[in-house]
């Protein structure tokens, strides 16, 4: 095993590190900073939060580095909506993903004068984004040419710049490659590196269901990339191309659904609060389309085998305190097939 202990300049230098809490960023952090590096981590937080930021701040404090969190954003959503690269196996641009997300850190860089970029990737362990021509496509498209070193599988990539001016000793990095995981393993063992999660799918793009939703979003628009948390929540309806709906499955969902609510959202519940929580998305909804959405309450809710109409509250999620009532519509197995988002 080697070890990763010197120090090869009397210069500080300085370095971003993008970390995510998993084990190859952590490992190509403490391989970094082990080579008398000052180590400045980046985590960027989705904007529906699949990923876990408790996680990186672990990390970042077990190896005594800081952390700044940077949130994705309506720019981020442009960039899923429309990739210059392409998606993967659902709605996941993983190669413009990272493009953004490393333009981001190199700006970051240039602000606190660091001298490079590096990351916990490892070559060939995803197929779309880990392939050597899409590593390239990454750092130019950047503007990190040079610039964006990845510890874990250096060797087995041209020299950066860091390394050709002397400030990394490139023997010191790794020739990491492939999907096992076993090297890194034994690396963290030699770290004495433990707490760490098992490797995970991660991004809710590239599940099919949240996919399918972020598309109908796309497709009838949205407000702000707040709107989107709401994507990975509850049962999701498309009454026309103007009214759309979220229902809560338990009561942590209704409570998170209304949380997220946009305020000109409307907000619909039985009174006793006894059952799901329903969130419609769209303008000056008309009695029918409130009537749909109070069927809907009442099929997913204890009165589903009840014949006749319950009573709904609903109003808009800026004027809480201005309750109305409306009586449900009876709603068929076929409608609901429908209108399933």
């Amino acid at each position: 095993m080697i070890q990763i202990n010197s120090q090869i300049s009397s210069k500080t230098i300085k370095a971003v590190g993008l970390i995510s809490g998993g084990l190859d960023s952590t490992l190509a952090a403490r391989i970094i900073k082990d080579l008398g590096v000052e180590v400045h981590s980046l985590y960027f937080a989705m904007p529906w939060g699949c990923c876990d930021k408790g996680k990186a701040q672990a990390a970042a404090d077990n190896l005594g580095i800081p952390l700044v969190v940077l949130q994705l954003d309506e720019r981020y959503l442009k960039i899923v909506e429309k990739p210059k690269h392409g998606y993967g196996s659902a709605l996941n641009p993983c190669v413009d993903c990272r493009i953004h997300m490393f333009s981001r850190a190199r700006q970051y860089m240039e602000s606190i004068s660091a001298d490079f970029v590096f990351t916990g990737e490892v070559l060939g362990q995803r197929q779309m984004s880990q392939m050597k021509h899409s590593l390239k496509w990454v750092e130019e498209g950047s503007g990190l040419k040079g610039r964006l070193l990845r510890p874990l599988c250096a060797q087995l990539l041209e020299s950066t710049i860091p390394e050709q001016e002397g400030l990394i000793d490139r023997v010191k990095l790794l020739n990491i490659s492939g999907r096992s995981r076993q090297e890194q393993i034994k690396l963290a063992e030699s770290f004495d590196i433990r707490d760490y999660p098992n490797p995970a799918g991660g991004c809710l793009l590239t599940d099919k269901n949240f996919a399918r939703r972020m598309k109908d979003t796309f497709k009838h628009g949205y407000r702000n990339f707040r709107e989107t948390i709401a994507l990975k929540w509850g049962r999701h309806f498309r009454l026309n191309e103007n009214f759309k709906v979220i229902l809560g499955r338990d009561a942590e969902e209704n409570q998170a659904l209304k949380a997220y609510a946009h305020t000109d959202d409307t907000i619909m519940e039985i009174p006793d609060k006894i059952g799901p929580t329903l969130i419609l998305k769209g303008y000056n909804p008309s009695e029918e389309i409130l009537a749909l959405c109070a069927g809907l309450i009442q099929k997913y809710s204890k009165h589903k085998e009840n014949l006749n109409p319950i009573s709904v509250e609903y109003c808009l999620a800026k004027e809480i305190h201005n309750k109305k009532i409306i009586l449900a519509k009876i709603l068929s197995e076929k409608y609901l097939q429908e209108v399933s988002v």
